[in-house]
């Protein structure tokens, strides 16, 4: 199984189950992920890598794949499985705040 032992990416979990419940909801993955600053096409890559068998939610190895994705697009990789072999600074999100300020 894919682990980062990042505690980082056990804090972004938290944000989107914060309860443990084991699934993360499409809704609540993609507005979290949104966050990221990455076009819909990107996000929907990173989705259907999340999500092979499209159960339509995440449990916590695919929301850490998609965090992880999210880390390779936004240092300029391909999405693909590949990279989640790459070694990527942890991703970064906006808070909703500032979702049109600040993106570089």
């Amino acid at each position: 199984a894919f682990s980062t032992g990042n505690p980082i990416y056990e804090t972004y979990y938290k944000q989107v189950d914060p309860t443990y419940t084991g699934r993360v909801g499409a809704s609540e993955a993609a507005l979290f992920l949104k966050k990221s600053g990455l076009s819909d096409i990107i996000l929907g890559k990173i989705w259907d890598l999340a999500d092979p068998e499209g159960k339509g939610y995440l449990d916590k190895q695919g929301f850490y794949v998609a965090l992880r994705l999210v880390a390779c697009a936004q240092n300029g990789h391909d999405v693909n499985l590949s990279s989640l072999n790459l070694t990527v600074p942890p991703p970064k999100f906006v808070s909703n705040t500032h979702l049109n300020a600040g993106m570089c």
